[in-house]
C-alpha cells in the first residue's frame, strides 16, 4: 500500500516539475491537466481493474502472439534454419534460439505492410478520428495537437506528423511542443511488437501504455508551454494525407519496403551505440580507477544513481531503484530498445512490480537520437519552423520523459 501512496505522490511530482519549468507558470491549464489525469486513470482502471478490461489486456497478447507466428512464417520462406528457433538451439544450444536480425527484420516487416493497407483503406484514420474527437472534447486542447497525440499511438515519430502536414506552418509554438511531446512519449506498432515478440515483453501493457501516453503527452506539454496563441484549429481538424498507394497490393509492397528500412536502422543503431557505449565505459573505467573505482560499467552506474529518484517517484521498491534507474538512463542515451533488453536480462532479478512499472516507463522514443530524428523529420515537412524546433527539442524529449513516468505512477497506483 505505501508503493501505491509513492505513485500517487509521485504523480504530482511529476506535475509539479514540469509546471517548475513552465515557460508560463500563471497560465497553468487546470482543465487539461484534470480530465488528463483523470482519461489516464480511466483507461487504465478499465484495462487492469475489470474483466472487460482484462479480456481484452489478454486478447492482445494472443493477437501479438499470433501476429509473430505469421512473421515467423515469412522469415522461415526465407531464411530457412536460421529462423527455426528448435534448429538454432540443437546447433548452438538453448540461450541461443533466435537471431535477433531475423526476427526482427521479419516482424517490422509484416506490421508495416498492414499498417500501410489499413491506411490504404482508410482504417486507421478512422480510428485516430475518433480517439482524437474524445481527447480534445475532454481535454480541451486544439485540433491539429489532438490529432497528432493520438496519430502518435499508432504512428512513429516521423510518421505521425504526415497527418497533421497540411496545418505545420501554421502551428502555434504550444501546439508544434504538443505533437514532438507526443512523438517522444510514445512507440511505433512495428517496435511494439518486436518487443512483446522478442523480448516477451507484455503486449497488454505496452498497448496500455500507448493509449495512456496520448493524453499524458497533451497534459505535460500544455504544462511546459501553455498556449498564448490563438490555434488555427481550435475548432477542430481533419486528417489530411496523401496515400501514396493505388491499391491494397501497392500498400502492402510499400508497407513491406518502408519495414526493411526501419529492420536495417535498428540493427544498425544497435551495432553502432553498443560499441559505442563499450569504448565509453572502457575509456571512463581507466579515468575512474586512479581514484580507486573499480567497474567495468561506469557509465550505466553513474546513470542509475542519476535516475533512481524517478525510479522511486514512480513506486518501484527501493531495491530495485537504482538497477531500474540505469535502465531508464540508457533509454536516455541510447534508446528504449537498449533498455528492454538490459530490463529482460534483469528480470529474475527485479521485483515483478518494479518491472511491470519499468515497461511502461520505458515505453517511448525519449532519447537524445530522436532528438535529431524529430528536428530532421518534422522539418523537413516544415522548413519554417525549423528553428523552432531545434528550440523546443531537448525540452520536449524532457516532456516525453516526464508523460512516460506518468503512465508509470497511475499503472503503481493500481498495480
Amino acid at each position: 500500500m505505501l508503493l501505491k501512496f509513492i505513485s500517487a505522490f509521485g504523480l504530482v511530482a511529476i506535475v509539479g516539475l514540469a509546471w517548475a519549468l513552465s515557460e508560463k507558470r500563471r497560465l497553468f491549464p487546470w482543465r487539461t491537466v484534470i480530465s488528463g489525469i483523470a482519461m489516464q486513470f480511466a483507461i487504465a482502471v478499465f484495462v487492469l481493474r475489470t474483466d472487460a478490461g482484462l479480456s481484452f489486456f489478454n486478447g492482445c497478447q494472443r493477437a501479438v502472439n499470433r501476429f509473430i507466428a505469421f512473421a515467423d512464417e515469412g522469415n522461415r520462406m526465407v531464411f530457412g534454419p536460421l529462423a527455426q528457433p528448435d534448429v538454432l538451439a540443437k546447433s548452438f544450444g538453448p540461450e541461443n534460439t533466435f537471431l535477433f536480425v531475423i526476427t526482427v527484420t521479419g516482424t517490422i516487416i509484416l506490421v508495416s505492410a498492414v499498417s500501410t493497407l489499413l491506411y490504404h483503406y482508410g482504417v486507421l484514420q478512422v480510428i485516430v478520428r475518433g480517439m482524437a474527437w474524445v481527447m480534445r472534447r475532454v481535454m480541451g486542447t486544439s485540433g491539429s495537437e489532438t490529432l497528432a497525440a493520438a496519430a502518435n499511438i499508432f504512428m512513429g515519430q516521423t510518421e505521425a506528423p504526415l497527418v497533421v502536414r497540411p496545418y505545420l506552418c501554421g502551428m502555434t509554438r504550444s501546439e508544434l511542443n504538443c505533437l514532438m511531446i507526443g512523438g517522444f512519449a510514445n512507440i511505433a506498432g512495428g517496435v511494439l511488437a518486436v518487443y512483446s515478440g522478442m523480448l516477451k515483453i507484455p503486449a497488454g501493457h505496452l498497448i496500455t501504455q500507448s493509449v495512456m501516453s496520448a493524453p499524458a503527452a497533451l497534459l505535460i506539454a500544455k504544462v511546459l508551454v501553455p498556449e498564448t496563441q490563438v490555434s488555427e484549429t481550435a475548432g477542430g481538424a481533419d486528417a489530411k494525407i496523401e496515400r501514396e498507394s493505388i491499391n491494397g497490393i501497392d500498400a502492402i509492397c510499400i508497407g513491406a519496403s518502408e519495414g526493411m528500412k526501419l529492420s536495417i536502422n535498428v540493427a544498425a543503431m544497435l551495432i553502432a551505440f553498443t560499441a559505442v557505449v563499450a569504448a565509453a565505459n572502457w575509456l571512463i573505467g581507466h579515468l575512474v580507477s586512479s581514484v580507486g573505482w573499480q567497474t567495468d560499467k561506469p557509465l550505466q552506474e553513474f546513470l542509475g544513481y542519476l535516475n533512481a529518484p524517478f525510479a522511486w517517484l514512480m513506486g518501484i521498491p527501493a531495491k530495485d531503484c537504482v538497477t531500474i534507474g540505469q535502465i531508464l538512463g540508457e533509454r536516455i542515451v541510447l534508446n528504449e530498445f537498449f533498455g528492454y533488453i538490459t530490463l529482460n536480462a534483469k528480470k529474475a532479478l527485479l521485483d515483478e512490480r518494479s518491472y511491470t512499472l519499468a515497461t511502461y516507463a520505458l515505453c517511448g522514443f525519449a532519447n537524445l537520437g530522436s532528438v535529431a530524428i524529430q528536428i530532421g523529420g518534422i522539418g523537413a515537412l516544415a522548413p519554417s519552423r525549423r528553428n523552432d524546433l531545434v528550440r523546443l527539442g531537448m525540452k520536449a524529449m524532457f516532456g516525453g520523459l516526464l508523460a512516460c513516468y506518468m503512465t508509470a505512477c497511475i499503472a503503481g497506483v493500481l498495480l
